[in-house]
């Protein structure tokens, strides 16, 4: 039964996301939505209370695959501080791979959005939960030197906001690239002069 209702959720989420990402959210309807889906429209409601619920889980699972192929690029066997920086600089070339699909599109999941700061944070929980685990490493071999691992992971989770497709879209690439190393750089090293 799980099953079922899991593999009915992700019907409905697809079909959410291709609307969405061919009219917009604001243009995007909940009966649209159950058309799509063919699905009556209370058999939508039972699943989600409303295109809001849905939007927020396609932005998730989205935010997921970035974070999975960002991790798959990762080499066995790296450093921990070699990892965290190519988790930054993957993540950054997954967006802007979508970022470049998104601006194909009239009107996307770019569009201005009342339900944001939620999703932010549940996307910075995920990314606290991949860089925990390095952070921990880093700190056992040495490479880091981490007075509060949590606080850390906050604040890198904090650093990685600025990596979203308004971005993505209003800064020109060759700067966006700058920026990003410069962040890596200031992450593993800092700003301060060594003496």
């Amino acid at each position: 039964m799980q099953n079922n209702e899991n593999a009915k959720k992700a019907g409905i989420k697809q079909a959410a996301k291709e609307l969405f990402f061919r009219f917009g959210f604001s243009k995007t309807s909940m009966d649209d939505i159950a058309r799509q889906s063919s699905l009556a429209k209370p058999s939508l409601y039972y699943y989600f209370p409303n295109k809001e619920a849905i939007f927020d889980e396609v932005v998730i699972d989205e935010a997921e695959q970035f974070i999975i192929q960002a991790e798959k690029k990762l080499t066995p066997g790296m450093p921990a501080d070699e990892k965290v920086a190519a988790f930054i600089r993957n993540i950054y070339f997954e967006l802007k791979e979508y970022a470049v699909e998104i601006s194909k599109l009239p009107e996307a999941l770019s569009e201005q959005y009342p339900h944001g700061r939620p999703i932010i944070e549940k996307i910075n929980a995920i990314i606290r939960k991949r860089l925990r685990p390095w952070l921990a490493e880093g700190n056992e071999q040495g490479i880091f030197a981490l007075e509060d691992e949590n606080a850390t992971v906050q604040a890198l989770a904090f650093l990685n906001c600025f990596l979203n497709l308004d971005w993505m879209q209003r800064v020109p690439e060759e700067t966006r690239d700058q920026v990003v190393e410069t962040v890596i750089q200031i992450v593993l090293y800092g700003i301060k002069r060594r003496k």
